[in-house]
This record gives structure tokens, sequence and C-alpha cells, in this order.
């Protein structure tokens, strides 16, 4: 009896293929995974960036309370979507809080007891722009006052005022008498400038 052993399976481990099967596979392989390896070391590169930059932007607003987004970026020489991202990544981790002042944002190293009422004063001190807070306070001084006389008195544009008067009828405490085309601004008796928070906390 013969037994036919064509097609009889065998197995042949790596090592016993020919040489130049062997250099193919394994440069087949390094090509297959070295990317990922590469993509693996630029990330940790980039993640190692990122960090030391967020920290440094954070040191930056702990050192300098009610920083906006431009004077970051002026005085870390970082562009603006970079400062942007981190600032988002730091809001969103709880390390820091922005404050929107009409059209404004400051930003500040978070507190528990920074929107506090006692603390108000100490926020709106360092907010670089008060301006709303000073039309209230002048219409509350001049009871009656318009629009242009504002502007003049604030030495700003007619413009300001009247975003900042829109504000103001937001927080409904303002009391406004037409003449024709004129309007003249009263703060009701209820409100002194003092008692309104002139920023609110950025969602």
């Amino acid at each position: 009896m013969v037994t036919d052993t064509i097609g009889a399976e065998t197995t042949d481990s790596f090592w016993d293929l020919p040489l130049n099967f062997k250099l193919i596979a394994i440069g087949a392989i390094i090509a297959a995974f070295g990317w990922k390896i590469v993509a693996i070391l630029v990330a940790w590169v980039k993640k190692d960036l990122n960090n030391k930059n967020r920290l440094e932007i954070l040191h930056y607003i702990e050192n300098n309370p009610g920083s906006t987004i431009k004077a970051i970026e002026k005085n870390l020489n970082y562009k603006r979507g970079t400062v942007r991202y981190h600032l988002e990544n730091l809001k969103n981790s709880g390390k820091i809080l922005m404050i929107k002042n009409g059209n404004c944002i400051s930003i500040f190293k978070r507190e528990m007891s920074l929107l506090k009422e006692d603390r108000k004063e100490y926020v709106e001190t360092k907010l670089p722009k008060r301006l709303c807070k000073d039309v209230c306070q002048t219409i509350y001084e001049n009871p009656g006052i318009t629009t242009t006389e504002l502007a003049t008195n604030l030495a700003v544009h007619k413009s300001t005022i009247s975003m900042h008067i829109k504000t103001l009828k937001k927080m409904d405490c303002l009391d406004v008498k037409v003449e024709g085309v004129r309007k003249y601004y009263f703060f009701k008796e209820e409100y002194h400038p003092d008692q309104l928070a002139f920023f609110e906390k950025v969602k």
C-alpha cells in the first residue's frame, strides 16, 4: 500500500523561511506599525507642550487677576487661538472663572468665594472696563440725563453709551422718559449703583 503524501500540510516557523522573505516581512511590520509609534511620540511631546503652555497661562492669570484674552496673548506671545483653547480647557476643569463685563471678558483664577457679595467690589476693581458702572453712577447723580450728555460727560461714543443703557435696562434699574426723539434716563428709587453687580459669570 502506497501512501500519497502530495499536498500534505507542513508547518514551518518564521525562522525556517528564506532570508529575503524574512527581510520583507520585517520591513512590512516596521512600515505598518512605525507610523503609530511616531504618532504616539508626537502626541506625548504635544501633550507635554500643552501642559506647559496651560500652566504658564494659569500662572499669569493668578498673578494678573482680571486679565483679558488680548492681554494674555500679548504678554505671553501666544496666538489667540492657542489662548482660547487653553482657557476653555482651564474653564472646563474648574480652574478659572471668566467674568463678562459689557462686551469684555475678564479672567480670574477660580476661588469659591469670588462671586460672593463681599467679593463683588474686589472683582469690579479688577475689571478693565468699568464703564457700565460709571454710566449707572452718572445717571444716578444726574437724573434725566440724555445719551448725548452721558457720552460727553464720560468722553465715549454715543453707541457705547447705548450699549450700556441696554444692559441697565435688562437689570430693570432704569426709568426712561421719552419726549419726541429725546430720551431721559432716571435711576429707579429702589436701586443704588452699589447694589448692582456689573458682571456675570461666563458659563
